[in-house]
């Protein structure tokens, strides 16, 4: 008998709990959450690439062979999606680019008989693969302006361009100059304007 009393006592605090619990989640489960607006922010930070390639082949190719052709020395690309900004890209001979022209010179540490020439001037070609965009080439030093808006996407925000690099090395005579490694470097920065 006792036991049959604790049991009822027991489900008497159980049962209005149980009951209670269950109106709550039909209530709960029925009744629309209060939310009637939901407000989200976000924000695009300004992204700029600025990348050069070079091309494995420019790092050994026979000088001699090449003469009157056209090397691809690398590829760039520039891509900005800040809508105000504007780039100019400097191309500078030597690797400090304090060099007076660009040129292939034979490296130190290579015989160079008497009489024989040690360099060879060539220019310098940065051409655009995108339509609108300023090519330049020359023999010394030179800047183009860089990015053309609209053509990534027909976004007009971002600026955007793509090209190559290029050594148009010229006709010379081969027995002119001394045999060895010749090496001739090519300096690019980006400038804002």
């Amino acid at each position: 008998m006792m036991k049959w009393n604790r049991m009822k006592f027991r489900l008497k605090l159980i049962l209005p709990i149980l009951c209670f619990l269950l109106v709550e989640g039909a209530v709960l489960s029925a009744t629309p959450l209060p939310f009637t607006n939901v407000r989200v922010e976000g924000r695009m930070p300004i992204t700029e690439i600025f990348r050069v390639e070079q091309n494995d082949a420019a790092l050994d190719f026979n000088l001699s062979a090449s003469r009157n052709s056209i090397i691809r020395v690398g590829s760039y690309t520039l891509i900005s999606n800040n809508s105000i900004s504007k780039f100019r890209l400097a191309i500078r001979p030597g690797e400090d680019g304090n060099q007076e022209r660009f040129a292939f010179v034979l490296d130190e540490g290579e015989p160079l008989p008497q009489g024989q020439e040690s360099v060879i001037p060539f220019t310098v070609h940065v051409s655009s693969n995108i339509a609108r965009a300023v090519s330049v080439a020359g023999q010394q030093a030179m800047e183009k302006d860089l990015g053309v808006r609209g053509v990534y996407g027909n976004n007009d925000t971002i600026l955007y361009e793509t090209g190559d690099i290029l050594a148009e090395i010229p006709d010379f005579n081969p027995d002119l100059y001394a045999t060895g490694w010749y090496s001739a470097a090519i300096q690019l920065s980006i400038e804002v304007i």
